[in-house]
């Protein structure tokens, strides 16, 4: 299992902005393997900032062990 901080800004609404927020994404998928590893973790991090806001822009994602 692989942990993953992914720091991110929502924006919510009547032009409402949550800078810096984060979730901490534990998966089974290395990101640095493959393209593709690297993918599917990035479908997985986009999945759970969705879960709370629909628009959102990605600031960082760091690999934590």
């Amino acid at each position: 299992m692989f942990r993953y901080r992914i720091i991110f800004t929502g924006f919510g609404a009547n032009r409402t902005v949550y800078r810096s927020q984060q979730i901490i994404l534990n998966c089974g998928h290395n990101w640095d393997t493959s393209e593709q590893e690297g993918a599917n973790m990035l479908f997985l991090a986009r999945k759970e900032i969705k879960k709370h806001f629909s628009r959102f822009s990605i600031v960082s994602i760091e690999k934590l062990g």
